[in-house]
């Protein structure tokens, strides 16, 4: 059983990440040229129904303008997947996309996209199944201890979810695997390699979340700066987004690629 070196392993995912941008932008720039003017017509429509109706709920306009929303996600699950396999397969085989191979949309990056799902799914039922659980033993407690049960319930609810994040994380380590077209490696495989590796992968999510926070904050600061410049600077702040949302998934798929290969190939960071 191998024991995950968390800040060993997030060091190494940043540093492949910053030292191979350039191949990244190389596999990348097409579904980015794509899915910028997606982005920028979609948000400035959306930007301007909230002018109109600036106290609109943010979910409610994404409810009532769904038609409009619908092509941009499916475009950038597509993209980002695609984007996702030929990552992988650079990082893991050395095999750089060329050409239209860089717009990959073939029955690997169908099975991705299925896994991710999958994953999802599977996650979901549990979380639903756990969470009318402990909505039913909420009750009981409540009926017993009154406010009290609070102090039980919250911790156990984090608890709860952590786990599920903990989890879904273990089982995306097999989405490497389908990258490189292996069949014989499945979810069971993922949860197998990792086992006793729990706290170590939540740290590492954490911290990775915690670098994400620092962009966000970063990107919210500079939208609203160029959201002063009006629609001008709503479309330089989309696009600065847009890369923004390419540096972060580049790096995630990089730090599952290396989870891949430490837990799988056993490679060393």
């Amino acid at each position: 059983m191998r024991k995950l070196p968390v800040f060993a392993a997030l060091s190494h995912a940043i540093k492949s990440t910053v030292d191979n941008i350039g191949f990244a932008f190389h596999i990348s720039w097409p579904w980015m040229l794509l899915l910028l003017p997606l982005n920028i017509i979609t948000n400035i429509y959306l930007g301007l129904n909230v002018m109109h109706d600036p106290f609109q709920d943010p979910s409610q306009l994404y409810a009532e303008n769904f038609g409009f929303v619908i092509p941009l996600a499916i475009a950038s699950i597509i993209a980002y997947s695609s984007i996702a396999v030929n990552w992988h397969r650079y990082v893991l085989l050395d095999e750089v996309a060329e050409g239209w191979s860089r717009l990959r949309i073939d029955g690997l990056m169908w099975r991705y996209i299925g896994n991710v799902f999958l994953i999802v799914l599977i996650l979901a039922a549990g979380i639903a199944a756990a969470a009318l659980a402990m909505v039913l033993v909420g009750l009981l407690l409540n009926l017993i201890m009154g406010e009290a049960s609070l102090f039980l319930i919250v911790p156990v609810s984090i608890a709860l979810y952590a786990y599920a994040i903990i989890a879904m994380y273990r089982l995306m380590v097999k989405l490497p695997g389908v990258a490189l077209g292996r069949r014989d490696f499945g979810m069971r495989d993922a949860w197998r390699v990792t086992t006793g590796n729990s706290w170590q992968i939540l740290g590492l999510l954490l911290l990775f979340v915690g670098c994400l926070l620092v962009l966000g904050l970063a990107l919210l600061l500079v939208t609203y700066l160029l959201g002063l410049a009006g629609t001008a600077g709503l479309s330089v702040s989309i696009a600065i987004q847009v890369m923004i949302n390419w540096v972060t998934t580049i790096l995630g798929v990089t730090l599952l690629t290396s989870l891949y290969g430490f837990f799988v190939e056993e490679r060393e960071f």
